[in-house]
């Protein structure tokens, strides 16, 4: 069945289409919360896998990597303004009927004003999370600033890894074996250095505002 998938899919996942699906799927997975619908991140693996063949791959993987990460990037960047432009006006006028009070609302404020640039970064590879949560982000007038720092971090670092997950399960396992786990590795550290790195920077914010209160 993988196989048929596969082979249907062959003539279009070529250059230059190839990239332009990657991209376009990842951008409309993020921009307007159908990631049910398009499932952009299958579509990434999948384009890792073709990078993966041996002689002359249908795709280069640099190329998979950027398409996919700059698909995110806009569509998330989309998602963040509809949510900001439209969804807090929609929510102030018809919450209510969706269960989504003022005082939820105020809530959702003060969680993206504390902890928003984790949760964009985090929420980047969660399915589903990563539609809603930037969609959300928009809505909690989170700073765009501050929301497309952590958005480009998580948007490259989940195009990275899911680009090399399917160009290593397109390679054999006995040739990647050695290298699988340091790849693995280093992606758990890079988002650990992020996430530790956000938390010391709002703890150095925090100091700062206490002293200049004293």
């Amino acid at each position: 069945m993988v196989n048929a998938i596969i082979e249907f899919l062959q003539p279009y996942l070529s250059p230059p289409w190839g990239y332009v699906i990657v991209g376009l799927a990842t951008l409309l997975e993020n921009s307007i919360g159908i990631g049910v619908i398009v499932p952009g991140e299958t579509i990434v693996i999948l384009g890792g896998v073709y990078a993966s063949e041996v002689g002359k791959p249908p795709l280069w993987l640099p190329g998979v990597m950027i398409a996919a990460a700059v698909g995110a990037v806009i569509g998330d960047n989309i998602g963040y303004w509809i949510g900001r432009r439209f969804g807090r006006g929609f929510l102030e006028r018809h919450g209510e009927r969706l269960f989504i009070s003022k005082e939820r609302l105020d809530k959702g404020d003060a969680f993206y004003k504390k902890h928003g640039g984790k949760t964009v970064f985090l929420a980047r590879f969660v399915p589903v999370a990563r539609s809603v949560g930037i969609i959300l982000a928009g809505v909690s007038e989170m700073p765009w600033k501050r929301f497309f720092m952590y958005d480009v971090a998580g948007a490259v670092l989940w195009a990275v890894g899911n680009s090399l997950l399917g160009y290593l399960a397109g390679r054999s396992y006995d040739t990647w074996e050695g290298y699988a786990n340091q790849i693995v590795l280093g992606i758990v550290i890079v988002a650990a250095l992020v996430v530790g790195g956000s938390k010391f920077v709002s703890w150095r914010r925090s100091k700062k505002t206490e002293a200049s209160k004293a």
